[in-house]
């Protein structure tokens, strides 16, 4: 088992004119280090990173770093220092991603400023689970990082997903995902399959046989009803996709619960 265990350097700092950090020896423990604003660089082990607004880094014991400002645009930063102990050894990231938006980090290290400031219970747990999902997120951006779309165009992706979604299943075509988003349905394609690893087409269908299952699951609609719902021009097409979906016919989902009774009387 791993525990994240809160170290007892941890803060906000807005760094002071003529500011450098420069510890005369090797880390002793973990430090994330986050950039709130300001523009400097971080050299660790003799590789130099650049620092602005959003820029993190994940520290390791035995690291050997330094750290300078821009006097024309002085640092804010959060950093916590931890120790995990246990094992097997966690995957961690690397040491360095760049957040384009901090909205997802920013409030779990201010959280967990604020558990040591106010001393709140159980603040070991929460700080354990706070201190995951801080990972998690640089993992998840240094994934992101590595990927060929530009965040333009990753967005473009996020945009005709939530699309997906909002149709709740409904039957729509790549034409007209495209054109809401300005481009062609083959290069839309090309950017959905270098995103999702999935095809547009499998991810339309996964949408709709989702909601499908859903339908006859939670309603009392019937298997008919459904498939004309949800576009699909035959229950037979209906039922095809759906088994080789889900591995078994839509009749296996059916609703069992009792309708429910009529407002009138009879």
């Amino acid at each position: 088992m791993i525990d994240y265990l809160c170290g007892a350097s941890l803060g906000k700092a807005r760094c002071e004119p003529g500011w450098a950090w420069s510890p005369g020896q090797p880390m002793p423990d973990y430090d994330v280090w986050y950039a709130l604003e300001g523009k400097g660089r971080m050299t660790i082990n003799g590789e130099r990173f650049p620092i602005g607004k959003g820029s993190c880094f994940l520290l390791r014991p035995g690291d050997r770093v330094r750290a300078t400002q821009d006097e024309d645009h002085r640092l804010t930063v959060i950093f916590v220092h931890f120790a995990i102990e246990g094992s097997p050894e966690p995957e961690l990231p690397g040491r360095h991603v760049q957040f384009e938006d901090g909205s997802l980090v920013e409030p779990c290290l201010q959280r967990i400023l604020d558990l040591r400031l106010r001393g709140e219970p159980r603040q070991d747990e929460e700080f354990g689970l706070l201190i995951r999902l801080v990972l998690l997120h640089m993992a998840r951006r240094e994934e992101a990082m590595r990927e060929p779309l530009s965040a333009m165009h990753r967005q473009l992706v996020h945009k005709v997903i939530d699309e997906l979604a909002d149709r709740a299943g409904r039957a729509v075509s790549a034409g007209q995902l495209a054109a809401a988003v300005g481009v062609s349905p083959r290069h839309l394609s090309q950017l959905f399959k270098q995103h999702t690893g999935h095809s547009l087409k499998a991810y339309m269908t996964r949408f709709r046989l989702e909601r499908a299952r859903f339908l006859l699951s939670e309603t009392s609609m019937n298997i008919t009803e459904v498939a004309a719902a949800l576009g699909y021009s035959d229950i037979y097409h209906f039922s095809k996709a759906f088994k080789q979906h889900y591995g078994a016919p839509p009749s296996r989902y059916r609703f069992k619960g009792r309708p429910a009774a009529s407002h009138y009387g009879e």
